[in-house]
């Protein structure tokens, strides 16, 4: 797989600014040609640039697969203009930061117990199988837990029965570990998808590593 550390917007923490599939990527209005090239050439996707309610954390507010990107309802319409222009876009009815509460691929997601009923049976009748559960200790499972169709990258602390629910659900293997020295909440980190990964800066050798391991499944 292809690999880069970089920061966007000046931070560290680049998993909260992008959202990919396979073939797209959602970046920050704001971001700098050099820094969108290269995860453009790292994920080998088609970025477009966009915000949702104005902000800048895509990954916060939205979750996308190859089939759908999943947003709040108060995505403005604007910013849903420019996103349906790319891929089909869903509509929750929440008022949550849903990207915080689900992660998801193809097949499943693994969503929060905290994530309202509405918003749960949306992502059934999209075709997902669905489990709401908590993982180690924390309800934002969003920022626990990076899916693509090829493997799972999750919180170093989650336990063995949790993993094996996450891998039933989302039908591929995973693996642990921390990014950005030290940080659990591995999403806020790293972008992936099953051709490449976008690492925070600060992400360690010993820590790339088992990160490529858990995603190269």
């Amino acid at each position: 797989m292809n690999i880069t550390r970089i920061k966007i917007m000046g931070s560290n923490y680049a998993g909260l600014f992008g959202i990919c599939n396979d073939t797209l990527a959602f970046l920050p209005a704001q971001i700098d040609k050099k820094t969108e090239d290269e995860i453009a050439k790292v994920l080998d996707v088609k970025t477009v640039k966009t915000t949702i309610y104005g902000s800048s954390l895509l990954s916060v507010f939205s979750k996308m697969n190859n089939k759908h990107i999943y947003l709040p309802n108060f995505v403005q319409s604007n910013e849903l203009e420019v996103i349906e222009k790319e891929i089909k876009a869903i509509v929750l009815n929440t008022e949550n930061a849903f990207g915080n509460l689900c992660e998801l691929n193809d097949l499943g997601a693994i969503a929060s117990r905290s994530l309202d009923t509405k918003s749960v049976l949306e992502l059934k009748k999209s075709g997902l199988k669905i489990t709401q559960m908590n993982i180690a200790r924390t309800e934002v499972v969003g920022s626990a837990l990076v899916a693509t169709n090829r493997g799972f990258l999750v919180n170093p602390n989650t336990t063995r029965e949790e993993a094996m629910q996450i891998e039933e659900t989302l039908g591929v293997k995973g693996g642990s570990s921390t990014a950005n020295t030290g940080d659990s909440f591995v999403r806020n980190s790293v972008i992936a998808n099953k051709k490449g990964i976008i690492l925070g800066e600060r992400t360690t050798p010993f820590e790339i590593n088992r990160i490529e391991e858990a995603l190269e499944q």
